[in-house]
């Protein structure tokens, strides 16, 4: 019994994979259009950074082919945290359709510690429409996250980093006894 729930919680939480973003104004509508996905959450795998390292998450909204919509943006949030989960510094930034933006995490900001100290990043991106959003056609963000490590001094990039994990957004359920 407790194989077979394993299996469907399994097969729950795969339907329930993060997807592109959409959002969509139903015709005549007049409040702002309702998100229709759950928003991307990825992160990276553990990286050191040492003292004269930065680390920097390099995000690109490659949504193309929808429209552009007035009073629409995708919003990114990254969040750079410690080996112990702790969060070190966040930012959420508006990034346009085919546009790039950028948030740097200084070694002295990754707290006490021998260097290199171990630190990951996390990228969500959730599509916001405003009230005021002045199209009828389902639109989009389709960030492509990167982290690189580069000297301060040099400005030579250490470690290129394009691997991201999907974090799941299902919550899960303890294990039911016999």
């Amino acid at each position: 019994m407790k194989l077979l729930l394993c299996a469907v919680l399994a097969e729950a939480a795969l339907a329930l994979a993060p997807l592109p973003l959409h959002a969509q104004r139903v015709p005549g509508q007049t409040t702002a259009p309702a998100i229709m996905a759950t928003s991307s959450y990825v992160t990276f795998g553990m990286a050191g950074i040492a003292s004269t390292e930065t680390a920097r998450v390099n995000v690109l909204n490659l949504a193309a082919g929808g429209p552009l919509i007035l009073g629409g943006s995708c919003q990114v949030t990254v969040t750079f945290l410690d080996a112990g989960g702790n969060t070190l510094a966040t930012q959420t930034l508006p990034v346009g359709q085919s546009q790039s933006a950028h948030f740097d995490l200084l070694r002295s900001q990754a707290g006490a510690g021998a260097d290199p100290v171990e630190i990951r990043a996390t990228v969500s991106a959730v599509f916001s429409v405003s009230a005021t959003a002045t199209t009828s056609s389902p639109a989009f963000c389709s960030i492509v996250p990167t982290m690189e490590i580069f000297n301060q001094n040099t400005g030579s990039t250490v470690a290129h980093l394009e691997t991201t994990h999907t974090l799941s957004t299902v919550v899960p359920l303890t294990v039911l006894p016999d």
